[in-house]
C-alpha cells in the first residue's frame, strides 16, 4: 500500500490540493472547507500551486554511476521523447504523457541495469529497486501530461509512469511523482 500520501498528511505538509488529473483547472475564491475536503480526495499528488522550475533550474540528479548528471527540464528534454497513453492510476484517467525513458537517462549517467537505485521524491518518498525490472517495464521520466508541462502539485515537475501492462504498472509504490532524484545504492552501478 502507498503511504506517501498519508505521511505527507500525517506531516501536515498538505494544504488544499489542486484538481485531479494533469490540466490545471481555476479555483473559485469562495471555496468552503467542505469544496476544500473533496478536492483534497481528488488530488493525490501533493499541496497547491507552486510556481514551476525556473529555465536554468536542474529538476534531476543521478548520482553514483560514472558520470554525475544534474538536468534542467530542457536538458532531460533534449536526450529524446517518448509518447505513451496510459490508464493513470492514481486519479483514474486516460492520460498522455511525454518524457525520457529511464533506460536512456540511466545510461547516460554511466548507471547499469544491475545497479540498485533509490528514487527520491521532492517529498522525500523513496522507492529503491534494481534498475532493470523498471527498464523492462518502460519506465518514463515524465515532462509532460496531456501536452503541457506537469505542475508540482500535481505530480511535477517529472514523475515515472509505466506503460499499462507492463510488469511495474500495477506497483503503484514505483510511480515516483515528483521526482527529485535518483542515486545508486549499491555495487554493480556504474558504467554501462
Amino acid at each position: 500500500m502507498r503511504t506517501r500520501f498519508l505521511a505527507a498528511v500525517a506531516a501536515g505538509t498538505l494544504g488544499v490540493l489542486g484538481p485531479a488529473g494533469c490540466t490545471a483547472t481555476p479555483q473559485s475564491d469562495d471555496a468552503s472547507p467542505a469544496s476544500a475536503a473533496s478536492a483534497s480526495t481528488s488530488n493525490p499528488y501533493g499541496i497547491g500551486p507552486i510556481d514551476p522550475p525556473a529555465a536554468g533550474q536542474p529538476v534531476l540528479t543521478l548520482t553514483g554511476g560514472s558520470t554525475p548528471l544534474s538536468l534542467t527540464l530542457d536538458q532531460l528534454n533534449a536526450l529524446g521523447s517518448t509518447t505513451i497513453t496510459i490508464d493513470e492510476p492514481f486519479v483514474k484517467l486516460r492520460e498522455t504523457y511525454r518524457g525520457v525513458p529511464l533506460a536512456t537517462v540511466l545510461q547516460k549517467a554511466g548507471i547499469a541495469e544491475t545497479a540498485t537505485i533509490d528514487t527520491v521524491g521532492l517529498d522525500d518518498y523513496h522507492y529503491v529497486s534494481t534498475a532493470k525490472p523498471m527498464i523492462e517495464s518502460q519506465a518514463l521520466i515524465a515532462t509532460e501530461c496531456n501536452g503541457a508541462p506537469i505542475p508540482y502539485d500535481q505530480g511535477g515537475p517529472i514523475r515515472i509512469v509505466f506503460p499499462n501492462g507492463t510488469p511495474l504498472s500495477s506497483l503503484l509504490d514505483a510511480w515516483n511523482w515528483s521526482l527529485a532524484s535518483i542515486t545508486v545504492t549499491s555495487p554493480g552501478g556504474a558504467g554501462s
